[in-house]
């Protein structure tokens, strides 16, 4: 049987998109700077962290898959 290996597999988010529609009136040079603190708050941890709670909510109750740590553990 073959399988679908077309899926999404990465991430993208134009933070300058968000900030026009949530906050009209911000001006370019204030989401310039908006956007560069964004990237040095936003990093790999903070995104492996939301992906973890996605399999928190998924994976653990329908497919009891386990964080590698948490089978060690047991």
């Amino acid at each position: 049987m073959a399988v679908n290996s077309d899926y999404d597999r990465e991430f993208s988010y134009d933070i300058d998109a968000y900030l026009i529609e949530a906050y009209p009136s911000m001006n370019m040079a204030t989401r310039r700077s908006i956007c560069a603190l964004a990237y040095e708050w936003i990093d790999t941890e903070l995104i492996e962290d939301a992906i973890d709670a996605c399999i928190g909510h998924y994976a653990k109750d329908k497919l009891k898959i386990l964080k590698k740590e948490e089978e060690d553990a047991s």
